[in-house]
């Protein structure tokens, strides 16, 4: 029922064929990643979630006639959204092969000098103090997980230019932080619009379908772009 309108999703129709998105399982087969890695399972059913999400968002662009300031919001939910997706597909694939970063130090706090004096400067000495563990997996950001299969763009065999793109794209993600501004004119509406959608767009269809993603690329073909 992929074709029906978005009507049919009001509730004063009172038809009963409405649109509905590609199921869940159908996006859960096509969608491969390593399930021995921890918490595979959750994170492959978020990743469904995200893209039936995603499929929704589309529809609302291609067949709503929004407001400019409405339309911008969407195209925020749907970088935002896509830029998960893509996280989770990344932080899967690098612990997949070994190259997440991992640390034998522990930090068990630190100390702080007196305050200093060297001429017309003031100096303050923190000191850490580590311990030697056994190795454990550390935090790492999305810049990180970029990097990482930039240096490998083998991996998932799509255009190295993704790489780069990303990286651009990813600081808009962060302005789900709605305070995090560098000015009065550093706002949504003037940070997001109809370019920024379509890359997005064109960057996740081809990682959904690298070879290493999936076997069934037509799967997600309601991703939009030109």
């Amino acid at each position: 029922m992929n074709d029906l309108p978005f009507e049919t999703l009001l509730k004063a129709n009172d038809s009963n064929d409405r649109w509905y998105p590609t199921p869940i399982d159908t996006l859960k087969y096509s969608v491969k990643i390593d399930m021995s890695i921890e918490n595979a399972r959750a994170l492959h059913s978020n990743i469904a979630y995200n893209l039936q999400y995603i499929e929704f968002l589309e529809k609302e662009l291609e067949e709503l006639n929004l407001s400019s300031v409405v339309y911008i919001m969407v195209v925020k939910n749907y970088v935002i959204t896509n830029m998960s997706i893509i996280e989770g597909l990344f932080t899967n694939i690098v612990k997949s092969n070994d190259w997440w970063k991992t640390s034998d130090l522990e930090s068990l706090g630190t100390t702080q000098a007196n305050e200093t004096k060297f001429g017309d400067q003031k100096y303050i000495i923190k000191t850490e103090l580590l311990k030697k563990v056994e190795p454990y997996n550390v935090q790492m950001n999305l810049d990180e997980l970029i990097k990482i299969l930039n240096r490998h763009h083998s991996t998932l065999g799509v255009d190295h230019l993704i790489y780069p793109a990303l990286k651009r794209l990813k600081d808009l993600r962060n302005r789900v932080h709605l305070q995090k501004t560098e000015g009065n004119t550093d706002h949504d509406y003037n940070a997001f619009d109809y370019s920024v959608k379509n890359e997005m767009s064109k960057i996740l269809h081809n990682i959904l379908t690298s070879p290493k993603i999936t076997d069934r690329p037509e799967t997600f073909n309601f991703i939009k772009s030109e």
